[in-house]
């Protein structure tokens, strides 16, 4: 770019002899010659009216007026007019245009008119080389990519492909059309030392802040940011330095902080709170947070915040002697009784619900992923199919792979994206039999751990290789960058398994999330109130665990396949059906009475047997009385037969009976002397009441009545 003639003074008349200098060099005919002089000078006439001071004010204004007048208005100018005198300023570099201007226009056509010496022809034909080597991509793709690299030159005055830096790629959206394309080319000519990205993973990734950046862009309250700083510095050294653990209690702090600014103006140090400015904060934080879970993960943030400082206030020479409170204001008692007991149940109750939904629908979900695969290897072997067909034979295997990959190996998100052909471990029993097992690489709680390799989990891993394989056309698993989207910074670079998804980079978290969310949708899934059912990741690791337990496989192994902390954890994951229970019940029981009394006790009974087992249930002796009430019907009195209907007393139990009345009246005329509470003296007087009515009836009968029913039933 010419900056001298740009960012001086503008003259009309110098601009006009730079452009028609410019003319001579351009590789067009003679009657094209003529159309570019008068076109410069229609274009050189039209900025002597624009605003600005530069000629490259002048341009933007140019932009904005007079270019918007002449593409879009009902009388739009003959192309030849309008465009020759931009179209030599541009390519001449004598101006700087905008990203949304070259966009509309066909800057490759210009190009293609520059001598073969400039440097736009030279980067045109470098991207053109290495674009030859990218099968995944189509001609339109390839040629915006190419596009798009000569307008970023353009618009940021680059000289060369050399100067072009990540943020350009990732600046504009208007070039996002082949701007994966044109990403795979700089990394091919070594522009970008890394491997191509795509360009959600360039866009979106942030940046990793330090604890002070942190505290200043949570907006932590002032008097509050220099403990906060240091309090996730020490945490980061002692405790654990995951980025995204740190984040979640600089947001927690940061609510905390704004209440006691807000409801306590008073309190402007850290070692002033008290506990009854903490316990205020629990209405407060369920108030504000978005659910019961989040509140109590801001209130076990608050509280551990103020234990920690509290607790290495006491060290010698503690930076946090100053900061910490006389006690800790929020103890765990505080949080008994505020609601989060049921908000949990309530959580496990839509978990439990949750699961039912998912093993009705799974079957479904997955035999749609399996059955659009299989048909997109139909369409794609057949003759004559074109690119797109094959692209979407890809996307419908990576989608079955995705899903099956982390329904049968109960993998977490971000431990499924980390996988790498080297995470693959083959190992031999002392039999030489070879077996294979799958390193998973620590991630929620720092802890790796390995998982056999099934049948059906090998055959998605050997899938994926063969995929992978066929995309770059080699016979490894190529080693590629990634990112690691929680902690905010890259990855070694790796020979990662889930990548060549029509780009040759690693597939992102998000990437995986959005197809087993499609294919859930395509497949109609619904919860059990009718509401879609949208399929998450984390919903597959459940599927994991609830059909490895319903299949009896035992607790703590799923605990070590699924990395959790606790076997409670894989009973929330986890739904037993009532039938289920219902025979492993019987199972033991039949074991242990088995063990007890025999194989012989489990024969069937004669008829006899039988019919004396019926003559105890219809009749059923209680010590003193026969009881007559049916078995199985409820007893109102709890099987205290004392004055009850259905009980007839024995007359072999009068000296029984008479010898409880003495006692009972004993204890009564006792309770009487002590002074006991009236309440437990009436109640005496009731039990003494119906022992004298069972030792009347009993005394009343002639026979022992208790004694012929027993024979009449024999």
């Amino acid at each position: 770019m010419n900056r001298l003639l740009s960012n001086t003074v503008y003259s009309g008349a110098a601009l006009l002899d730079a452009l028609l200098a410019i003319v001579p060099r351009l590789r067009t005919n003679e009657w094209k010659y003529e159309q570019a002089r008068l076109g410069c000078k229609f274009f050189v006439n039209s900025l002597n009216g624009c605003r600005g001071r530069t000629l490259q004010q002048r341009w933007c204004d140019f932009e904005e007026t007079v270019w918007a007048e002449w593409s879009h208005s009902e009388h739009r100018l003959p192309s030849h007019r309008r465009s020759w005198g931009p179209r030599v300023a541009v390519i001449g570099r004598l101006v700087r245009p905008s990203p949304k201007w070259l966009i509309s226009v066909r800057i490759l056509d210009w190009v293609a008119s520059l001598p073969e010496d400039d440097p736009l022809v030279k980067a045109q034909e470098l991207l053109s080389g290495a674009l030859k080597t990218v099968r995944w991509a189509g001609p339109f793709c390839k040629h915006m990519a190419v596009s798009n690299g000569i307008r970023i030159l353009l618009a940021n005055g680059y000289a060369t492909l050399n100067e072009i830096q990540e943020r350009d790629l990732a600046s504009d959206p208007a070039w996002s059309k082949g701007s994966d394309v044109l990403d795979a080319a700089l990394c091919a000519v070594g522009v970008f030392t890394r491997t191509p990205q795509q360009g959600a993973s360039r866009r979106h990734r942030g940046e990793r802040l330090t604890p002070a950046e942190m505290v200043v862009r949570m907006e932590i309250p002032e008097p509050f940011r220099q403990v906060g700083t240091l309090y996730l510095e020490t945490y980061g050294a002692r405790v654990s330095d995951v980025y995204s653990t740190r984040r979640g209690k600089a947001n927690a702090l940061r609510n905390f902080w704004q209440f006691i600014v807000e409801r306590y103006p008073n309190v402007r140090h850290c070692r002033d709170v008290l506990p009854g400015h903490a316990r205020a904060y629990l209405a407060y934080a369920v108030e504000r947070s978005p659910g019961v879970q989040s509140a109590h993960g801001w209130l076990i943030t608050v509280r551990t915040f103020f234990a920690d400082i509290c607790g290495w206030a006491t060290e010698p020479g503690s930076p946090f002697a100053p900061f910490a409170p006389a006690t800790p204001p929020l103890t765990r008692h505080d949080l008994m009784g505020a609601g989060f007991k049921s908000g949990r149940q309530e959580s496990a109750n839509r978990m439990t619900a949750t699961v039912l939904d998912l093993e009705r629908e799974m079957p479904n979900i997955r035999a749609l992923a399996l059955r659009s695969w299989d048909e997109a290897k139909i369409a794609a072997a057949a003759q004559g199919a074109g690119q797109r067909v094959k692209r979407s034979e890809g996307d419908a295997f990576w989608t079955w792979a995705v899903l099956e990959l982390l329904i049968q190996s109960g993998l977490r998100v971000e431990e499924a994206a980390e996988l790498t052909a080297l995470d693959i471990l083959k190992r031999r029993t002392k039999d030489a039999r070879v077996y294979y097992l799958l390193h998973v690489k620590p991630s929620k709680y720092d802890r790796a751990r390995v998982i056999p390799i099934g049948d059906g989990l090998g055959r998605v891993i050997a899938e994926i290789i063969r995929h992978v394989k066929a995309f770059y056309g080699v016979d490894t698993v190529p080693f590629c960058d990634h990112w690691d989207r929680h902690e905010k910074r890259p990855l070694p670079r790796a020979p990662y398994l889930l990548q060549g998804a029509g780009h040759p980079s690693a597939m992102s978290i998000s990437g995986m999330s959005g197809r087993v969310n499609a294919v859930s949708v395509a497949a109609g899934s619904r919860h059990s109130d009718g509401k879609p059912l949208i399929l998450r990741p984390h919903d597959c690791r459940r599927m994991f665990a609830s059909e490895h337990l319903n299949n009896n496989v035992p607790v703590h192994v799923i605990q070590a396949l699924l990395g959790h902390a606790s076997l409670d954890t894989v009973m929330v994951y986890a739904k037993l059906y009532p039938q289920h229970l219902l025979e492993e019940y019987r199972k033991t029981v039949r074991g242990l009475y088995r063990a007890v009394h025999g194989e012989a006790s489990l024969r069937n009974p004669t008829a006899a047997e039988w019919a004396a087992f019926e003559a105890s249930c219809s009749l059923r002796d209680m010590g003193t009385h026969l009881c007559a009430l049916p078995t199985g019907e409820y007893c109102p009195r709890g099987l205290v037969c004392l004055g009850c209907v259905h009980a007839q007393p024995k007359k072999s139990a009068v000296p029984t009976f008479r010898r409880m009345l003495a006692s009972h009246e004993r204890q009564l005329d006792a309770a009487r002397g002590h002074g006991e509470p009236a309440g437990q003296i009436a109640s005496r007087e009731l039990e003494v009441g119906r022992i004298r009515s069972a030792l009347r009836r009993a005394e009343e009968l002639g026979d022992d009545v208790a004694a012929a029913i027993e024979r009449a039933a024999g």
